[in-house]
């Protein structure tokens, strides 16, 4: 096994650049989570670790070998991407054992490491199925046992839970968390969906327009955000963003009435901020006056409120218990002032 090291990566596409200036250190071991929008560079990145694209500028190491330069064939990764791949006239044994066999192992290996492979994935039933006969996880499963018995230092994964229904998300991202305690391999996995990323990661790196904007464990990116960006994107419903400005030992937000107290470093009194409370650690008052529910969804044991201030800007908060707001209701907002998170005109977190 292996870790991964990217110091000062750069990938332009002619005069476009991409990706800037990347560093970052993935530990022997390590699941890692490339996670941030459409068009931020994870895919991208990824497939530069796994050669499938050139690297124009940096370093990139794989254990101690310089791997920069390298065909993808020489550097031990195997990859998983978001379409299964399989090749539909062949079995899932077939499917399993063909990349070791086109590269001359002998048959009692590839038979061993492809049992090894399907006991690991629960596929022992289905061997002499082929892809037609199985259902979608099953698929992935077969496609990431056929990464698994290549036996690579690295495992890549490139969306591979896009195309499968929310269940069988669900059901996946538990059998790649228990693959990855199992075997021990490094892995670097890319999503556009934060909830993947937060509940299968011990490393989020969250990137945005070929940027890195912070590197951290799931909790400590939701805890402890470097920026709005970062605010926005961890935790689900998103923050709410509020305009405010600094004001004598707190940020006065006309959405809320009030200002709220607050021990950071802020700018001088007037300055622009913006505050940031996130859904769960807000409390509606249905005796207060100052936001309209516009939209509840219940799910249960919680529901979300859609609120609109008096100011016009909008709010999601949770909601549990028996007593819930309605729609058309006129009410206020409680919360804890330390868990108000202000940033910055150019959207730096404040402490």
């Amino acid at each position: 096994m292996s870790g991964v090291s990217l110091s000062k990566v750069i990938k332009k596409y002619g005069d476009v650049q991409v990706i800037h200036g990347v560093d970052l250190e993935i530990k022997d071991g390590e699941f890692c989570v490339f996670v941030g929008p459409s068009g931020c560079g994870k895919s991208t990145l990824l497939r530069m670790v796994a050669g499938l694209e050139e690297t124009t500028a940096g370093k990139m190491t794989i254990g101690t070998r310089d791997v920069t330069k390298m065909d993808p064939a020489e550097r031990g990764v195997a990859m998983v991407f978001q379409t299964y791949a399989l090749y539909p006239h062949m079995t899932v044994e077939q499917n399993m054992g063909f990349g070791l066999k086109m590269n001359g192992h002998p048959a009692s290996e590839i038979k061993e490491k492809v049992a090894t492979a399907s006991n690991i994935l629960k596929l022992d039933e289905y061997l002499k199925r082929k892809p037609a006969a199985l259902s979608g996880g099953q698929r992935q499963r077969v496609a990431i046992g056929r990464a698994i018995v290549r036996g690579p230092e690295v495992f890549l994964f490139d969306e591979p839970l896009s195309n499968l229904d929310a269940e069988l998300r669900v059901e996946m991202r538990v059998e790649i968390a228990r693959l990855h305690k199992e075997i021990g391999a490094t892995m670097i996995y890319v999503t556009h969906d934060q909830v993947e990323a937060m509940t299968m990661a011990d490393k989020i790196v969250v990137l945005r327009l070929g940027v890195i904007e912070q590197v951290g464990a799931p909790l400590d990116l939701y805890r402890d955000p470097d920026n709005k960006f970062v605010a926005g994107f961890i935790g689900s419903p998103a923050m709410n963003f509020l305009n405010g400005k600094a004001a004598d030992g707190g940020v006065e937000i006309p959405g809320l009435k009030a200002t709220i107290p607050t021990s950071v470093s802020l700018p001088a009194a007037g300055e622009a901020v913006t505050a940031g409370v996130r859904p769960e650690h807000v409390e509606i008052d249905l005796s207060g006056d100052t936001h309209t529910v516009e939209l509840t969804e219940a799910l249960g044991g919680v529901s979300y409120a859609y609120l609109t201030c008096d100011t016009g800007e909008k709010m999601i908060i949770e909601e549990r218990g028996d007593t819930r707001s309605s729609i058309g209701d006129r009410v206020g907002l409680t919360f804890d002032p330390k868990r108000l998170y202000v940033f910055d005109k150019d959207e730096a977190r404040l402490r």
